[in-house]
Parts: structure tokens; C-alpha cells; sequence
């Protein structure tokens, strides 16, 4: 009998052991998800023929290295991607990776919706050292790094060189004022009677681009914790940023206003040389170049009374969903999407302005003579609002965007009350909108 206790107790110990030994075995493989089939879901509003091969490329070098991996690519244009990503949020269930544009960095990070990627960048792309200076700053939600940058886009000052030489006029420099500006603008304004034939100037009249403008002048539309207009949208600098633009139109009379460009069915005046000066972003010089017909030069913004240099910087990224449950391997199909050492990466540059060191050294964009001026403005873009508040854009878009052609094109409207009853109007919204 004891005999029989003994071998049942060491048949239970044998069994025990193998069983831990085979959980073991089990526990490591489980852990690697090499012998797993997963999917990796990323959304895009990039729909362009070239986007789509960049991400083709992209997802066929990752599935190579991950022959058990799928990379699902969901795109949709603009409008419509941001209705679809809003309803996948709302389920829990959005893509692994998602585009987000720069008027959603802070909001996304302050409502987790997408994750620190520094963590899982760690070894293979170092934010605080690579980004240029600058992007870096403007990227950067409380220390964290929410996407991954695609590239980047600034503003400037087309001429058209041939415009200048027949009005034997000097082109503009660098560090040129907004007197200077408006100087040129009304020499190269041609009329004949009421009839324009040649404006001096374009200006863009989206709240964006003015507000390059506004600081300049020393002024702002909200504070620097982006909390609030009143008193900075109204502030005295604001309101004299606003009268000098305002004095192009009604004044110097010297470009056309958006009621003229609506009527003319999307002539681009510039580029059909009706227009001598035209404030625009980095897109449009690969159409003017290709143009056999057009010398143009580019130029940074006019300073205002600070004597700052300024511009506009628009962005978007690819950043990881907080819901994610591959992070890690999301982590790697993003950088092999968007990494300056891969081939994907970048073919960013061909459509953007480069915002890392490596990348920008190896298309040498810094170089090219157009190119080089928009690479220059990354370093004077400005913390637009944008960056500053989640909800400007649509708030802003809903109250400020409307009124601009009210307060620049009527010489007789009180800029200052309306500015202040604006200012008013934001706050309310701005608040509504953060509860």
C-alpha cells in the first residue's frame, strides 16, 4: 500500500512538472506574436494618387518584414473622414492608426484619444533631436509628441519678376516692412478708369493667414494659454494690424476683394499675371514652375510695427489610438510610414516641406531656390491660435472667419467695437465648447 502511495505521489509530480514545463513553453510563445495572424487598420483622408502610392509602398515593405501582419488602409476624403473618425470614436473602435490635423493635436492628447509616441519611438526616432526646432515646439502638446509629422506647409510672397522689371521696380528683400509692401502695391496698380488692369497685391483673407499679420503687430487673437479673446482680439495692436490691411482695400485700393475673385470663377490672377504680389503657401510654386510662361520670385511676409518676421504652418500627422491593442506594432508600421530612413517616409517630401533634419538634408530642399524660402519659414511660424485651443477652428471658422471681409472691405464699420463685441462672442463659444 505504501508502495502504491509513493508511485501515485511520483506520478503526480511528473505530471505536475510537465504541465509546467509545457505552460511555460506556451506562455513564451503566446507573448510573440510571430506565429499570430494580426491586423494593423489605419485611417487616412490622404486620397491623392500619389498618397495612395506612398502608403502601398509602406504597407507592402512592413507586410514583408511581418509576413503574418495585415495592413488595412481606410481612406476618405477630407469632410468625410472626419464624420467617420468622430462616429468611430464615439464606438471605441477607430482605426489602430489615425491622421490628425494640427486644430486636433490638443484636444487628442488632452482626451487621450491618441497616445504619447515617445515611448515606443524610443531607439528608433528621437523627437526632441530630430524635428527642426521650431516644428518641434509647435507639435508638442505638455511635453508629449502625439503623431508622427507628414510634412509641412508655410506661407510667403509670390512677385512676378516680369511685373517688376516693366514697372522698373526693385523686388522686394528679406526683412522688407508692411510700408514697403503697400509702397510696391500701389506702383504696380494699373487702372484704366474703373477698370482694373493690374492689381498690386493678392491678399489671403482667411483668419489663418491674417493672423501672421496680427503678431507682427504685436497682437494676438487669443491669450497665450489660448483661453481667452477678450482683451487680445481687441486688444490696441490688433486693432491697428486689422486698420492697416483694412487701408489696402479702402485706402491704397490696390487688390481685389473676394466678391471680384468670386466673380471670376477661380481665375488665378497671379498665375494669368493680373496680379503683381500674391500672399500664398508653399503648394502652389510646383504649378508656377511648371509654367513656362511665369518668372516669379518668393519672398517672406512683410513685418509689421514689431519688425518680426512671421508666417503660417499647417500640418498633420499620423498618431496611434489610445484603444489600440497593437501599439507596439502600430509603432512599427508608422515609422516605416513616415520615417525619413525609409523609402515611404521619404516620398513625404515630395508633396510637403521636410520637417526633419535627416530628410531635409537629404532632399536638400534648403537648396532649392523656391523651396528654400517656405523651408526658411518654418522657423518663423507663428503658435496660430490653433495650436493654442482645440476648438478655434471651429469656433473661429463660425465667428471671426465670416466677419473678416465685414471689418477689412466697409471703410465705415468701427473696427474696434466690432472686434471687442467678437471677442465677447468667442469666449462664450470657447467655454460651451471645453464643458
Amino acid at each position: 500500500m505504501e508502495k502504491l502511495r509513493k508511485f501515485g505521489f511520483l506520478l503526480f509530480l511528473l505530471f505536475f512538472v510537465s504541465a509546467f514545463v509545457v505552460g511555460c513553453g506556451e506562455e513564451e510563445n503566446s507573448s510573440s506574436s510571430g506565429d499570430e495572424s494580426y491586423e494593423i487598420r489605419v485611417a487616412t483622408w490622404q486620397t491623392e494618387e500619389t498618397a495612395m502610392e506612398l502608403f502601398k509602398k509602406a504597407k507592402e515593405a512592413y507586410e514583408d518584414k511581418h509576413p503574418n501582419a495585415t495592413v488595412k488602409i481606410e481612406t476618405a476624403p477630407y469632410e468625410d473622414y472626419m464624420t467617420k473618425l468622430q462616429t468611430e470614436l464615439a464606438a471605441g473602435d477607430p482605426a489602430d492608426i489615425i491622421q490628425v490635423g494640427e486644430q486636433n493635436f490638443q484636444r487628442y492628447v488632452e482626451s487621450e484619444t491618441i497616445v504619447d509616441l515617445q515611448p515606443y519611438a524610443e531607439g528608433s526616432f528621437d523627437f526632441e533631436n530630430e524635428i527642426v526646432p521650431n516644428v518641434k515646439e509647435l507639435m508638442k502638446v505638455d511635453g508629449q509628441f502625439p503623431v508622427m509629422s507628414v510634412g509641412a506647409a508655410t506661407i510667403g510672397v509670390y512677385y512676378n519678376k516680369k511685373l517688376f522689371d516693366e514697372a522698373n521696380l526693385p523686388y522686394p528683400e528679406e526683412g522688407w516692412t508692411w510700408e514697403e509692401f503697400v509702397d510696391l502695391a500701389e506702383k504696380l496698380t494699373i487702372r484704366d478708369g474703373d477698370r482694373y488692369v493690374q492689381y498690386g497685391a493678392n491678399l489671403n483673407l482667411g483668419k489663418d493667414y491674417l493672423e501672421t499679420f496680427i503678431v507682427s503687430n504685436g497682437g494676438s487673437y487669443l491669450s497665450e494659454d489660448g483661453t481667452t479673446a477678450k482683451g487680445y482680439l481687441n486688444s490696441s495692436e490688433t486693432i491697428e494690424a486689422f486698420t492697416k490691411i483694412s487701408d489696402l482695400y479702402n485706402v491704397s485700393q490696390v487688390a481685389p476683394n473676394p466678391a471680384e475673385l468670386e466673380a471670376l470663377k477661380g481665375i488665378d490672377l497671379f498665375a494669368t499675371g493680373q496680379v503683381a504680389m500674391n500672399v500664398e503657401g508653399s503648394w502652389a510654386q510646383a504649378d508656377l514652375q511648371n509654367d513656362p510662361e511665369m518668372e516669379f520670385g518668393v519672398v517672406s511676409l512683410p513685418t509689421m510695427s514689431t519688425g518680426e518676421r512671421t508666417s503660417l504652418m499647417y500640418t498633420s500627422g499620423m498618431g496611434i489610438s489610445s484603444t489600440s491593442d497593437m501599439k507596439e506594432e502600430a509603432w512599427d508600421f508608422l515609422y516605416e510610414l513616415t520615417s525619413p530612413e525609409t523609402e515611404a517616409g521619404a516620398m513625404w517630401a515630395e508633396s510637403n516641406l521636410a520637417v526633419t533634419k535627416k530628410l531635409l538634408d537629404s532632399t536638400e530642399q534648403a537648396e532649392d531656390p523656391y523651396l528654400g524660402l517656405f523651408v526658411d519659414q518654418l522657423d518663423y511660424a507663428i503658435e496660430s491660435s490653433f495650436y493654442k485651443n482645440s476648438y478655434w477652428g471651429s469656433v473661429g471658422d463660425k465667428l471671426l472667419d465670416p466677419a473678416i471681409q465685414e471689418i477689412l472691405l466697409d471703410p465705415n464699420i468701427d473696427i474696434e467695437k466690432r472686434l471687442t463685441e467678437l471677442s465677447e462672442q468667442i469666449d462664450r463659444e470657447l467655454k460651451q465648447a471645453s464643458e
